[in-house]
């Protein structure tokens, strides 16, 4: 998993109980699929939506666009 998941238990614990908690961490990120399932879902969708104002290059309207999608 990537290291930005535990940021926080580096920041809250310290660094000799960081290891088992980040295990414990983990363990529950894994185990909570729905959750995972639908984050990936929502950053799959918002980076098609990038893709979209960002090919649009033609449109008169693409600054406008690009900056809506971005807010």
């Amino acid at each position: 998993m990537d290291g930005r998941w535990f940021k926080e238990v580096r920041e809250k614990y310290p660094r000799s109980e960081q290891k088992d908690q980040i295990e414990k961490s983990e363990k529950a990120l894994r185990n909570s699929t729905l959750l995972r399932r639908r984050l990936e879902e929502m950053i799959k969708e918002d980076i098609e939506k990038t893709y979209s104002v960002e090919e649009d290059f033609d449109d008169p309207a693409w600054q406008r666009k690009t900056i809506a999608a971005a807010a």
